[in-house]
């Protein structure tokens, strides 16, 4: 069976671990990847700690490299300012519960923390 991930949320976690000490003590809480979590039983608390662990003056070069994936299929995510209080928010307002728009964010976030050669 093939994956949607290009790399499994419990692999990430095991090498956002040992290459940045990643933790599941989340400052902030995140919402925007739940209804992935209910509906797949899928571990999304990784992506919400690599977001948790960006220092938030790096948070827009996420939203920069994923609006130029994006942009790609003719999608884009809006927002004016992010900070780490309004990001829940931002990513809640693109995906509207969309499992796909949850799979491709996943899959954004892991490929700017973590690139992979397709």
């Amino acid at each position: 069976m093939t994956s949607v991930f290009k790399l499994h949320p419990d692999d990430l976690k095991k090498k956002m671990i040992y290459l940045y000490n990643v933790d599941d003590n989340l400052k902030i809480h995140f919402t925007f990847l739940d209804k992935i979590k209910e509906k797949y039983d899928i571990n999304v608390l990784i992506y919400y700690s690599i977001i948790d662990s960006i220092e938030e003056f790096k948070l827009k070069n996420i939203f920069y490299f994923i609006n130029l994936r994006l942009k790609k299929i003719g999608e884009r995510i809006n927002y004016d300012n992010v900070t780490k209080d309004n990001i829940n928010i931002i990513f809640n307002d693109y995906i509207k519960g969309d499992i796909v728009k949850s799979i491709m964010i996943m899959n954004l976030i892991q490929q700017y923390i973590y690139p992979l050669r397709s």
